[in-house]
């Protein structure tokens, strides 16, 4: 929960963060045969704890791609912008971004809450426990985990570049269209105006269309694929 932004230092406190860890987490000890418990101790102890922070770990990787996608599409659009040299803080993660990657990357968060999100977050944590249930030491399909985690993350600049696509030629239109008006009539320094005029374009698509957006990527802001294609991956390695 620390590596998953809705959930990160800047949005939920430790208090907050460690009763839904404890929460979340007593249905699965709940779940666990009685026995099992008498034997963590020690090693075996050490080990089950860090087999489920590398299961947690992964797993907020996989969930943060999309919110990372977002924040980085805001960032691509203020380097066309030329706003990339304003950094304003992250209220999320306390870190210094740009002002429309922390637009956009609020945007995402308050619909990931608002959507359900979380319950589709749950649902595959709770998933991860059919193949690699808590009481071995080894998962049922070994590659399965870096599989997914390689499926999740390896198109991370693909989906920056869809979602900024639309913005990025409005903008580079303006710049051509500068670039011709500027090479009629270069004693005007037309240029000098292109920042400005796509700053305010930048606002006007913005708020034009942030509903649009949140519809569009609803499924890949809510994870409710996530544990689908988690389910998808276990069965092919099953199979396989």
């Amino acid at each position: 929960m620390s590596v998953f932004p809705p959930t990160a230092d800047g949005l939920s406190q430790g208090v907050v963060r460690n009763a839904l860890v404890i929460l979340f987490g007593s249905y699965v000890a709940y779940g666990q045969p009685a026995g099992f418990v008498q034997t963590l101790h020690g090693t075996p102890l050490i080990v089950t704890g860090l087999r489920e922070a590398v299961i947690g770990v992964v797993l907020g990787i996989a969930a943060s791609t999309v919110f990372w996608a977002i924040e980085g599409a805001g960032c691509y659009i203020d380097d066309l912008t030329g706003y990339n040299n304003v950094q304003m803080t992250n209220p999320a993660r306390g870190e210094q971004s740009t002002p429309t990657a922390t637009l956009l990357t609020q945007v995402a968060t308050v619909a990931f809450w608002t959507f359900g999100g979380m319950t589709f977050l749950l649902g595959t944590l709770y998933e991860s426990y059919r193949w690699w249930p808590i009481t071995l030491t080894f998962p049922r399909m070994p590659a399965l985990i870096e599989a997914f985690a390689v499926s999740q993350t390896d198109s991370l600049m693909q989906m920056v570049t869809k979602l900024a696509a639309p913005m990025m030629l409005v903008l580079l239109l303006i710049d051509f269209a500068f670039g011709f008006a500027a090479k009629s009539a270069s004693k005007l320094d037309l240029m000098g105006l292109s920042q400005p005029v796509k700053g305010a374009v930048t606002v006007l698509m913005l708020a034009l269309f942030v509903g649009t957006f949140v519809d569009q990527a609803r499924e890949q802001v809510t994870l409710s694929t996530l544990s689908k294609q988690l389910r998808e991956w276990s069965h092919a390695m099953s199979r396989g």
